[in-house]
């Protein structure tokens, strides 16, 4: 079982509980979420999440992302980008974007966390990822000046390896909590300006 760390609703650090416990009490703990984009392409990396995932299978997503283990700090996240991903990303290719208090229930399930946000700027393209069987389904990509379409709530057209989807900002993780508390909108908007802009 799983063990991670849990702090009070101010961020300090409390004790180690499993992952069941978190999620059962409504605990606070860490996550990462990777967003990767290219540049060139001019497009951003959705994850479609696994159908077996507790929650939100089925939707879309950041690139990659998961819970902090126990005692791991969140620069260390970055293995999930690997492990979900199956390629290495550099450091200095990546920014720190914000920290988001994402809150939801979900029948008995309780998610109170404080999820560390990355941008990524990378050349990898959809042909490079190996997604990770089971937690991900499939990477499609979002072009870039599909963006504003899509925060307006719009069907865009997203492309994956050997699939093409018809989708709206309704078919993301969580949609409801994370369009009114801006999450989506708040990435999404930073990655399309520092595309425009040729930025990290």
């Amino acid at each position: 079982m799983e063990l991670i760390d849990v702090f009070n609703a101010q961020g300090e650090f409390l004790e180690v509980a499993t992952i069941d416990d978190v999620h059962q009490k409504g605990l606070w703990h860490q996550t990462v979420a990777y967003w990767l984009f290219n540049p060139i392409k001019k497009e951003v990396y959705l994850q479609l999440r696994g159908p077996k995932n507790r929650v939100g299978a089925n939707t879309f997503d950041a690139t990659a992302g998961g819970h902090l283990s126990a005692g791991e700090t969140k620069e260390q996240g970055i293995r999930e980008v690997q492990e979900e991903l199956g390629v290495l990303i550099q450091n200095k290719d990546v920014y720190y974007f914000k920290r988001f208090l994402n809150q939801a229930v979900l029948g008995m399930y309780r998610n109170n966390e404080f999820c560390h946000i990355y941008l990524v700027n990378t050349l990898y393209s959809l042909w490079d990822f190996s997604p990770e069987k089971g937690e991900v389904a499939n990477i499609f990509a979002l072009k870039i000046r599909d963006i504003p379409a899509f925060l307006r709530g719009s069907l865009v057209e997203i492309c994956g390896k050997r699939e093409t989807r018809q989708i709206s900002i309704k078919e993301m993780c969580l949609s409801d909590k994370r369009i009114a508390n801006k999450y989506y909108e708040s990435v999404l908007k930073e990655i399309q300006k520092r595309c425009e802009k040729g930025e990290n």
